[in-house]
């Protein structure tokens, strides 16, 4: 049974090591790893690798599609220090009115080498999340985490879509994994029309407070992403520059100035290695602060040749400060129509974050969002602008 882990492993050599992918069974290497799967899944002799798997239900997310996914919490002591610390999640998902459709995902798992300084391997955890949309009916998950010692860790759950109010983009019975991204670009601008251009702002940070916070969740960024392709996709424009920031570090994390398809690729590997873990201390001394550093971000853009008529901010409003001065009349002037889409918490306050003063000071409008169907009413409101 052992040559089914090498296999599994071997997925790591066979692809572009980014995200979640599907697998190919169509292929040879797909068949082997199809194979590979059945003997690890069924190997009663399996040595065991210590895991605990956390399920999200499937929910509607802001992209009016059904998502579901995980995340894997792994004890560092079972990776850190072993000579060889790759690892591979392969799962697959089965429509149960047409098993015929199965579909596998795999991520690739890849421990560090060593901890930090100071931390103790044995109170840390090691944490890797995915997902993949669905339509409506009902699956069963069978789920793998395997690693070239030979050791396995495996879960099986089953999975009921039935959500009314989402778009038919994925049909009934059937699994789509993340990166498979609804938006389907920007149309070519016949001769003659006119570029309707945004700049949109996604702030790179959690949409829902928590206590510890190192990465984005895989809830998280499904949510941003989401977001930006409905953004994308129904607010009528034509072409957009995608700046991604980090507002507690002051940091321009991705900025693609003609964003595309392939922009939307990139941009779900960049959001899925943003670190959160530690802020520089000289940026919590000397500045610049949050003001500063939006204010700085707002002019950068209002510098570039191509005209937008319209700002977008996409984030948070949790991160409440003071109450913060006006922009400059001059900025205020120069900035186009300008709109925050705003993840708004009900216990925390809505009117304190730094983005919301930027935004309401230039007569901007704030669109407080709690559920996918405010959203969609913001997005009515950009489709109406002048």
């Amino acid at each position: 049974m052992f040559h089914g882990w090498l296999c599994l492993i071997a997925l790591w050599t066979a692809y572009p090591l980014w995200g979640q992918l599907e697998l190919d069974t169509t292929s040879e290497q797909g068949r082997k790893a199809v194979a590979a799967f059945e003997s690890v899944w069924k190997d009663s002799n399996a040595q065991k690798l210590a895991c605990a798997v956390t399920r999200y239900s499937p929910s509607l997310d802001y992209g009016l599609r059904v998502w579901t996914g995980f995340q894997v919490s792994v004890p560092a002591a079972e990776f850190v220090g072993k000579s060889d610390r790759k690892a591979t999640v392969l799962f697959r998902v089965i429509p149960r009115d047409d098993p015929g459709k199965v579909k596998y995902l795999w991520i690739p798992f890849d421990a560090p080498g060593k901890m930090p300084d100071g931390m103790d391997v044995k109170k840390v955890d090691l944490r890797l999340g995915g997902g993949f949309y669905l339509g409506q009916g009902k699956y069963s998950v069978e789920w793998l985490l395997a690693d070239a010692q030979g050791r396995r860790c495996k879960e099986s759950w089953n999975l009921t879509a039935d959500i009314k109010g989402v778009s038919q983009a994925v049909a009934p019975g059937t699994i789509e994994p993340l990166g498979n991204e609804i938006w389907s670009g920007f149309p070519q601008l016949q001769a003659g029309a006119r570029d309707s251009r945004a700049t949109i702002f996604l702030h790179a940070a959690p949409v829902w407070p928590r206590r510890v916070i190192a990465k984005l969740s895989p809830w998280d960024r499904q949510i941003l992403l989401s977001t930006l392709n409905s953004l994308l996709r129904d607010a009528k424009f034509t072409s957009a520059c995608v700046v991604v920031f980090d507002l507690e570090r002051r940091n321009v994390i991705y900025r693609n100035e003609a964003f595309d398809r392939r922009g939307m690729r990139r941009l779900v590997r960049q959001l899925a290695s943003v670190d959160l873990s530690t802020i520089d201390l000289a940026t919590l001394r000397s500045g610049p602060s949050p003001k500063q550093f939006l204010e700085d971000m707002v002019r950068q853009e209002l510098k570039e040749p191509k005209h937008s008529e319209a700002f977008v901010f996409v984030g948070p409003t949790w991160r409440a400060g003071p109450k913060l001065p006006p922009i400059e009349p001059a900025l205020k002037e120069a900035m186009p129509p300008t709109w925050f889409l705003a993840f708004t918490p009900p216990a925390y306050p809505s009117d304190g974050d730094s983005v919301t003063s930027l935004v309401k000071s230039a007569k901007g409008k704030v669109v407080p969002i709690y559920r996918p169907s405010d959203l969609a009413a913001g997005i009515r409101s950009l489709t109406a602008r002048p």
